[in-house]
């Protein structure tokens, strides 16, 4: 359930979101109101309102080391992209720097973008997978690279830096699709919405004998923690929209030929 919601798009999460809080809030307050319940929650009354703020707190924090969690990805996610084409431009600039040898290189490299822009990426959006037409593009690169006819021409040192180039901006690819197929840790979600209702409960237990005011604090709580909510579900996924990390550093580097 957790994941489906996380699979929204931003437009349908917005809405859900409130709603499904909103709901959760009217529904704790009625449990408070219901009759055949009133009797008892009479003997109930006195409780201090500190009390709110142990589960307050515990959401709170929650909720930061998750936003933590979220922003580191979103960070790592940037700079996979960013050192990705950052090889690969450090591949093309040894590439035309060796002259004839090199002009092999240079095509495929720029082909290889290309194919990230418009293949890998909406893949990567819609599934959290990578592109088979991007994935034969990139070994096309690394078979180029170790080519008879290619070693031959090139100076072991200028080849090792060149495979070296290939094997980091692998690795930043393979980290780059990771990111985009999962979220945060499922017991993380778990918990600061375990939390998030324990607080809404915890509301309405302190405003046992008053209800509009149980009314308008589990309403101004609710709000807050509902956009909260969306903004991490946003922010989550590092790779999709409002939020989403750019392919732009793909796209200059698909126009280098």
């Amino acid at each position: 359930m957790i994941e489906t919601w996380l699979n929204f798009p931003l437009w349908l999460t917005i809405p859900m979101t409130l709603l499904f809080w909103l709901v959760t809030a009217a529904g704790v307050w009625g449990v408070f109101q219901y009759p055949r319940l009133v009797p008892f929650w009479q003997k109930c009354t006195g409780i201090a309102p500190p009390y709110v703020s142990i589960f307050a707190a515990l959401f709170g924090l929650s909720v930061s080391f998750m936003g933590a969690d979220i922003w580191q990805r979103t960070e790592r996610a940037q700079k996979d992209v960013f050192q990705e084409v950052s090889q690969l431009n450090y591949l093309l600039h040894l590439a035309e720097a060796i002259g004839p040898a090199g002009q092999t290189m240079t095509v495929p490299i720029c082909a290889y973008a290309k194919t990230v822009v418009q293949e890998e990426w909406p893949v990567m959006l819609l599934h959290g997978e990578a592109s088979p037409v991007a994935q034969a593009a990139f070994y096309r690169l690394l078979s180029l690279l170790t080519a008879p006819e290619f070693t031959a021409q090139v100076d072991a040192t200028v080849r090792r830096e060149m495979l070296n180039a290939v094997n980091q901006s692998r690795e930043y690819r393979i980290d780059r699709i990771q990111l985009s197929s999962n979220y945060s840790h499922f017991g993380k979600w778990v918990m600061v919405l375990f939390l998030g209702f324990m607080t809404q409960i915890a509301i309405g237990v302190v405003h046992l004998d008053k209800p509009r005011a149980r009314a308008v604090t589990l309403f101004i709580f609710t709000m807050a923690m509902a956009v909260t909510l969306i903004l991490l579900a946003g922010l989550d996924q590092p790779f999709a929209s409002p939020f989403a990390v750019s392919n732009d550093p793909f796209v200059q580097l698909a126009s280098c030929h």
